[in-house]
């Protein structure tokens, strides 16, 4: 089946795909978003939430901090609705540990507040030798984010198509002239490509020679029945990464700095045994008893890729990355772009519509003009930890 012709495709229903598609539509553009899944299904419903306000990457990766902490105040400028009540994460290490953040959070303009050990005692069943320290950072719930996303774009006049699988881009004569899907074949003279882990399988089938390029690693994470009133960021190598949900009813958690396999493209993956058994005991060693359940887990698998040009130690490569494809395939009209991590998104999403429109809008996204003419939650992927919530509510 063939639709009509659009002025820009965006394929990938993520955050940073429904925010490309609201920026071209603003611009006046007619827009369509295809998702092979549900909305949002891929990275986005399945991480913890966190908007970064750098403290994290000061000492790795300085070169992400002040986007960081811009993109975290674009969010919360930009989706206040969509935030949970927590606004601090305490970042907790090895006295030594801490004391090499410091000054970084400093010379970066990090405000941190020293935790006291009774209060690290509430929450850690160990604190002698911890120091942690409280930066302000936000919590966002990420499926209420793209219920927002995708109901703004609907009254924008974005078409939106979920379970309409990219096959391929299609080009002629140096120039791009639409998309093939599982259902449905779209007409335009532009893609942006935003689709997680698929980016990678879909720019091999299209010929595109920075397939070669991409990476994609997998965590695992885990959801606990349990409350904190704050994140908690372990800085050592495999403590915990504790975020809470936004309803306070469930702790998503995973291991800072564990190893994570990389693959090359798309499946079901499964959680190693062994992941979870290693999490679920470095938890119940750190933590105080009650703080959360950790007989009522459940575990996924959450995928990241990028476009590591320059990767750390551990091949990993945080920021956000935009590909022209005219420049490195000879292919006008089609982009590929990967946020690195959610707090870039808005970053992300504005390079590409910039590269464009040739107008560099706000990072912060308008306030809608109109409601939506249609409820779109249905399709909208839930996360992987909504059992809890629901169990817990009943």
């Amino acid at each position: 089946m063939r639709t009509g012709e659009f002025d820009a495709v965006v394929v990938g229903g993520g955050v940073t795909g429904l925010t490309v598609a609201l920026r071209l539509a603003g611009a006046g553009m007619r827009v369509a978003v295809i998702e092979r899944d549900l909305l949002g299904a891929g990275a986005t419903t399945h991480n913890h939430g966190v908007l970064h306000s750098g403290a994290l990457y000061v000492r790795w990766h300085p070169e992400i901090v002040r986007d960081c902490a811009d993109g975290r105040t674009a969010f919360v400028a930009s989706f206040p609705d969509c935030l949970s009540g927590v606004e601090t994460c305490w970042y907790i290490g090895t006295s030594a540990t801490v004391d090499v953040y410091r000054p970084l959070w400093e010379r970066h303009g990090i405000a941190a507040r020293r935790v006291e050990q009774a209060q690290l005692g509430e929450v850690l069943a160990d604190p002698d030798g911890v120091a942690g320290h409280a930066v302000a950072e936000s919590v966002i719930d990420s499926h209420a984010l793209i219920c927002e996303l995708a109901a703004r774009a609907a009254a924008a006049g974005v078409e939106l198509i979920v379970g309409a699988d990219a096959t391929e881009i299609v080009t002629a004569d140096g120039r791009v002239r639409g998309v093939t899907t599982t259902t449905v074949a779209l007409d335009a003279p532009r893609v942006v490509v935003c689709a997680g882990i698929g980016t990678r399988p879909l720019l091999q089938r299209s010929g595109s020679r920075v397939v070669t390029e991409l990476t994609s690693r997998l965590e695992t994470m885990m959801a606990f029945p349990g409350t904190l009133a704050t994140a908690v960021i372990g800085l050592e190598f495999g403590w915990p990464f504790l975020a809470p949900s936004v309803t306070g009813r469930a702790v998503l958690a995973s291991r800072y700095g564990a190893p994570q396999r990389f693959v090359r493209g798309e499946a079901d993956w499964p959680v190693p045994a062994a992941e979870i058994a290693a999490l679920i005991g470095d938890l119940g060693t750190r933590l105080c008893p009650g703080v959360l359940d950790l007989d009522a887990g459940v575990a996924w698998v959450g995928v990241k890729t990028e476009h590591p040009t320059g990767s750390d130690q551990w091949g990993t490569s945080p920021n956000y990355a935009v590909v022209d494809h005219r420049v490195r395939d000879g292919i006008t009209g089609w982009w590929t772009v990967l946020p690195g991590k959610m707090t870039l998104a808005l970053h992300a999403s504005r390079a590409v519509a910039t590269a464009i429109t040739g107008t560099q809008g706000n990072l912060t996204l308008p306030a809608p003009g109109r409601s939506a003419p249609r409820s779109v939650e249905s399709l909208v992927a839930v996360t992987p930890w909504t059992a809890h919530e629901e169990v817990d509510a009943a």
